[in-house]
């Protein structure tokens, strides 16, 4: 049976399923385990359409243990060879994806439109400029 979702707003953009932050703020022990079964949750529905993207948007504050469970789902995403990225990140907590080099492991867009335009294209080739 399908967990219901209370921090994440999962949708359907063409062949990419995009899970939204709900909540500005995941501070607390039992909202980031919620969050951490929701992930696995996505994990299973992304698993057909091995494309997952984490839209950011609405994230002001999180736990840093919140860094932890985003490593645990790009894992996750990896075994399953579901194509993982996450978008709208800014502020505090792009500092902290900086700092961490999170950059280095989970693919990071400026917004939702350019990292669903890297899904169906050949994205070494646009980043390399030539697509």
């Amino acid at each position: 049976m399908a967990i219901k979702y209370h921090y994440l707003k999962v949708r359907d953009a063409k062949d990419v399923v995009v899970a939204e932050f709900i909540q500005s703020s995941i501070l607390d022990e039992t909202a980031i385990d919620r969050v951490g079964k929701e992930f696995e949750q996505l994990v299973l529905e992304a698993a057909t359409a091995k494309k997952l993207l984490l839209n950011f948007q609405a994230i002001e504050y999180m736990s840093s243990a919140m860094i932890g469970k985003l490593i645990l789902l790009n894992k996750n995403c990896k075994q399953a060879k579901i194509k993982f990225k996450v978008c709208n990140v800014s502020g505090n907590i792009l500092e902290v994806f900086q700092i961490m080099k999170i950059g280095k492991v989970i693919e990071i867009h400026k917004d939702e439109k350019s990292a669903l335009d890297t899904f169906s294209g050949p994205s070494i080739s646009r980043w390399l400029g030539l697509g």
